[in-house]
């Protein structure tokens, strides 16, 4: 099994450094008749994948088709070559977002960006990575992230005089809340992006308090803790924020929320 995983990525390699050559010259071949074939070669290798190789391919030509509305924007004399190492391995991870058209639009907005002369130098490498750890939710989030804007964030306690206090429920906020599928799930994304540097973190706090009102709302009705129970705990809050980074802020300019 070992051998034939190896002889499948040697060859999808190959096959993927043929379609570049051509796709990375948009004005002479459409992406979406280039990218096309890359599933149907490797299929010669793979047998009982088929079904994934066809959903895959699908990913693939949809995301083509999308950067080909998107390159139509850039002025003609601004389309550049992408560089191998942010098209390549864009490309290589198209096949695994099959049922993620929010992914597929990150991907080809990245592609998009590192083709146009305006935006090719914000383009950072790590982006194609970056973009393979989110989930749908964590994208939808970043659509509603400004630069230079701080966010509130609260952490619930449950707290008590003589023992100290319980963290139940930790880095929690109302923002993301109308778009988020799994809404008791965003502590965890929010865990992630500022694991990948996209946000930060930071124990101050905002100084207009009501800033903090929908985010506590929500956080009753979402996770039911009681305001006190009997045996001398009572609920309270520590309020801080969160921000994007400056990378994370490229990241969503860039791959996100791009003006293209």
């Amino acid at each position: 099994m070992e051998e034939i995983t190896k002889e499948i990525i040697r060859k999808a390699d190959g096959v993927v450094s043929e379609v570049y050559k051509d796709a990375v010259q948009p004005v002479v071949k459409p992406l979406g008749e280039v990218l096309g074939f890359i599933p149907r070669t490797i299929r010669l290798w793979l047998g009982g994948w088929e079904k994934w190789l066809i959903n895959g391919e699908a990913s693939i030509r949809l995301t083509a088709e999308t950067i080909e509305n998107k390159i139509k924007k850039v002025p003609p004399e601004k389309v550049v070559e992408p560089e191998a190492y942010v098209a390549i391995p864009a490309i290589q991870q198209l096949t695994y977002c099959q049922d993620n058209p929010v992914l597929r639009e990150l991907y080809a907005n990245l592609l998009v960006s590192s083709m146009n002369t305006d935006t090719k130098w914000r383009v950072h490498p790590s982006f194609v990575d970056i973009v393979k750890q989110l989930n749908p939710d964590e994208a939808k989030f970043l659509q509603l992230l400004k630069k230079r804007m701080t966010y509130p964030l609260i952490d619930i306690r449950l707290q008590s005089s003589h023992t100290g206090y319980n963290d139940i429920v930790v880095n929690y906020t109302a923002v993301g809340n109308s778009v988020l599928e799994r809404k008791k799930e965003v502590s965890e994304y929010l865990d992630n992006l500022n694991r990948l540097g996209i946000i930060r973190i930071s124990d101050s706090y905002l100084i207009d308090d009501s800033r903090y009102n929908e985010t506590i709302e929500l956080s009753e009705s979402l996770f039911m803790i009681p305001e006190n129970t009997s045996d001398g705990w009572k609920r309270v809050y520590k309020k801080h924020l969160f921000e994007l980074t400056d990378f994370g802020a490229s990241f969503v300019d860039v791959v996100v929320n791009p003006k293209v």
